[in-house]
């Protein structure tokens, strides 16, 4: 198991790293200049924006904030939203948005965990001169048109939780762990769990990576935990890492469940579950928090700018994540001592 997982997040991370890029600002500008005609000519027949949405599923808490929040805006500001639920599936996903493109939406809005697959969306909203906004990210396939993404580096949020564990571990007196990834193939999951690694070897703790394993969902990242406390006895795992509030809730059902008592879990989400059970002093010591709803909120007033305004706005629109834990919430410059 531990070999092929590796494979594949190998053949992922190898994958992304050649697709990783950013776009000429000037193509994105003439393009939303374009929409920008487009939208004030309906705007004077006295028609409402079509924003078309998409996101990789709606059975993550933080997917259900992010979508709420943007509904909400676009709402609130009379605009109608056709939303594409991608179900967990790249192919569903990339299909829903093509079939938003062909319903002649005025915006596309997404997040997606298959940036590379998206190829195909990008070249047809740039050819129907359909504006394209993200979310939940900060990196794109070169020569794509877009006019901004909002979101997280899922690397550097790593390093913050990873720079903040290393500070627990030291306080308890230790100088290595053994650790167990609940992870994903999909650039987000390599680069966070890469990011929370580096965080902990560059603070001085020796990370020995025990196995790494595949969850997405609470029931499938229990399984996999299962699997993982079955194969690994006392003594040989410190600490379970999950990329995903799903991932790292589901190992810490497992470990609770398997008495062990040893192993600490932290996640990455900041979902309620995941507060509750920090705030109970259990052993889910922290999870790395983003914050989908204010990335909703932005992408929208992004749009109203943009779309209706006319104005200019910096492609890429960073959030930074910070760590919630057993001492409340602790900002990223906090953690990281900027």
């Amino acid at each position: 198991m531990k070999k092929l997982v590796s494979i594949i997040l190998a053949a992922a991370l190898a994958f992304s790293l050649a697709a990783c890029g950013g776009t000429d600002s000037s193509s994105a500008s003439q393009s939303a200049s374009q929409a920008a005609d487009s939208v004030a000519s309906k705007a004077e027949d006295g028609k409402a924006l079509k924003i078309g949405f998409a996101l990789p599923t709606l059975q993550f808490p933080f997917y259900v904030r992010m979508h709420d929040a943007f509904v909400e805006e676009c709402e609130s500001r009379g605009w109608e939203v056709v939303f594409v639920d991608g179900n967990l599936d790249s192919l569903t996903e990339v299909n829903g948005c093509l079939d938003l493109i062909s319903k002649n939406v005025d915006a596309l809005v997404f997040a997606t965990w298959w940036m590379d697959a998206m190829v195909d969306v990008f070249d047809l909203a740039a050819k129907s001169d359909i504006p394209v906004y993200m979310m939940d990210g900060t990196t794109t396939p070169d020569g794509v048109e877009y006019v901004s993404i909002t979101g997280t580096d899922n690397y550097d949020a790593g390093k913050v939780g990873g720079t903040w564990m290393a500070g627990q571990l030291k306080a308890e007196g230790k100088t290595s762990v053994n650790l167990i990834n609940v992870t994903m193939a999909s650039e987000s999951a390599v680069d966070r769990c890469s990011g929370f690694m580096d965080g902990m070897k560059e603070n001085g703790i020796e990370v020995n990576l025990v196995n790494e394993y595949i969850g997405d969902t609470r029931a499938k990242s229990m399984q996999a935990a299962e699997d993982a406390l079955v194969t690994y006895g006392e003594g040989k795992v410190d600490l379970i890492f999950g990329y995903s509030a799903q991932s790292s809730l589901g190992a810490y059902d497992a470990v609770v469940a398997a008495n062990r008592s040893e192993i600490k879990v932290m996640g990455f989400d900041g979902e309620q579950d995941e507060l509750d059970l920090i705030d109970a002093g259990t052993q889910y010591v922290g999870t790395i928090i983003q914050y989908p709803d204010k990335m909703g909120v932005l992408t929208a007033e992004l749009i109203e700018k943009t779309l209706i305004g006319g104005e200019t706005v910096e492609q890429k629109q960073p959030m930074s994540a910070g760590v919630y834990c057993a001492d409340g919430s602790l900002s990223g410059e906090e953690i990281m001592g900027e």
